[in-house]
């Protein structure tokens, strides 16, 4: 039976609005309008003997927006997106060219400014040295460093032991001394210049190319000098 005069179906009219100039495109999602229209036919066309709670109608509101919300939020986020790749671009055009320290045991030494490296000395030591490999994995050079203890920078002018000029290329070095009486490696970083960088896409950063050294992402970077 109708209630108030309106038919079996209280949501017929929805299907019948038409716009006076043109027909409205469906996206197939459920709109603010069309949510209080359909919430507005409930009410009137509700059984007096069973009206609705006013929780639920509440709860209605809510879930509705809460799925708005969601929406919006997801709408934020991909601007938010967009606006972080655009930052990234940004910074990435400004390394290049610049010098930057990664954690690494290899670096390029060049004639004009040799090799440059850091060395996290973990425990004080009076012994650090520091050897050099080429290619081949021979020894070219030992720096004796003597005393020292956390952060230790180090500079190879690109000689070997015997006073020749090594050629320019990708070089190894390997830091050791000792501590309680035992021959302890230690952890090492090279100086590399940014020849370019690629910007990642979604929860890709960005990724630094070192000259001689190759890719490294720009997380692990620990210093732009």
């Amino acid at each position: 039976m109708a209630v108030n005069g309106v038919g079996d179906n209280p949501y017929a009219f929805l299907n019948g609005q038409t716009s006076g100039s043109s027909e409205s495109k469906d996206t197939g999602q459920l709109a603010l309008e069309d949510f209080m229209s359909l919430m507005t036919t409930q009410l009137k066309n509700q059984d007096p003997l069973k009206p609705m709670e006013s929780g639920d109608f509440l709860g209605q509101i809510a879930s509705f927006g809460t799925v708005s919300g969601i929406a919006d939020l997801q709408d934020s986020f991909s601007s938010f997106a967009k606006a972080m790749q655009s930052d990234q671009a940004l910074q990435g055009s400004s390394l290049v060219g610049r010098s930057v320290l990664v954690p690494s045991s290899i670096g390029y030494m060049t004639p004009d400014s040799g090799l440059t490296g850091q060395i996290n000395v973990a425990e004080p030591v009076t012994d650090l040295k520091v050897k050099v490999y080429n290619e081949a994995g021979v020894v070219v050079k030992t720096i004796e460093m003597g005393g020292a203890s956390g952060y230790t920078n180090f500079t190879w002018d690109g000689f070997g032991d015997d006073g020749k000029a090594m050629p320019e290329g990708i070089y190894q070095f390997k830091a050791t001394g000792t501590v309680n009486g035992e021959n302890t490696a230690f952890a090492t970083a090279t100086i590399a210049k940014v020849s370019s960088v690629l910007v990642g896409s979604g929860s890709q950063g960005l990724t630094v190319n070192l000259a001689g050294i190759g890719s490294v992402p720009f997380s692990e970077v620990q210093e732009i000098i």
